[in-house]
């Protein structure tokens, strides 16, 4: 392992740094290493992709299991989610990511469709991770985005997650490819690896992209976009990728400055 620079804040994925999986088993040393950075002077912000859970429940799962977490240092893309849609006035939705988030979007104040073939039209098509995503389901948004108006936006762009068994399934990347070939335009995409959520955790943090270690299990959908961002970043193989191997997907200059185990390891 590469000796990283000096930072003041770290900005952490979640699931494969702090934790394995869906299952939220902390990944060994975890817990202590994070739970001590606060005591070193290091500022600490999680940065996720999350959109299997709400803010409210990802903070409960994590402190379950040992973290102490603040809601205040989650930077999440649902509630990003939230903040651009309501811009757009995009209020009504067909949700095709994980069911157990409907009730907690009409809670944020959008309507969501009904079964197939209600006639009302929606605003935006939103994808999210959903592991019971079937053809069916992807067809429902085929009206809304051939002869209506909606937008087509993903929570993010991954092309895989891990799910509470460990096993790679299909992300929200798959399925808006799939999408965008009847879209009327490009989907908007709001986690990473868009700018927004890195700038609005840097901006909790209070501090300058160059102060600030990314740390990730994945290299392609959230560090690039962190070092071309003038982040330092730090790539993690006790998630997604159990060796260095991904990184031939990769331009030499987009590889991270820090490659290692696990976190605690990063120091």
């Amino acid at each position: 392992m590469s000796r990283p620079r000096e930072f003041s804040a770290y900005l952490c994925d979640v699931e494969g740094v702090l934790v394995r999986d869906k299952r939220y088993e902390p990944v060994p040393g975890s817990v202590a290493w994070f739970n001590g950075l606060q005591e070193r002077g290091i500022a600490a912000v999680l940065v996720s992709n999350n959109t299997t859970h709400s803010p409210a429940e990802l903070v409960a799962e994590l402190r379950r299991v040992g973290f102490a977490v603040e809601p205040e240092q989650v930077i999440g893309a649902l509630p990003l989610a939230v903040e651009l849609l309501a811009q757009r006035g995009l209020r009504r939705l067909l949700w095709l990511g994980h069911p157990r988030l409907a009730g907690w979007w009409r809670e944020q104040g959008f309507a969501l469709a009904g079964a197939r073939g209600e006639a009302q039209p929606v605003e935006a098509v939103v994808l999210g991770v959903n592991p019971d995503l079937s053809v069916d389901d992807l067809e429902r948004a085929l009206p809304h985005l051939r002869e209506g108006r909606a937008e087509l936006v993903a929570l993010h762009r991954n092309a895989f997650w891990l799910d509470d068994r460990g096993r790679r399934r299909l992300g929200p990347g798959a399925w808006c490819a799939a999408l965008e070939t009847v879209a009327r335009a490009p989907a908007i995409v709001i986690g990473k690896p868009q700018e927004g959520l890195y700038r609005a955790a840097l901006k909790r943090v209070g501090v300058a992209a160059a102060q600030a270690l990314f740390i990730s299990d994945d290299p392609v959908a959230d560090l690039v976009t962190a070092g071309r961002m003038g982040m330092g970043t730090a790539l993690v193989l006790s998630g997604k990728h159990a060796d260095h191997a991904v990184l031939g997907e990769l331009d030499q200059e987009d590889w991270p400055d820090v490659i290692c185990e696990r976190a605690e390891l990063i120091g």
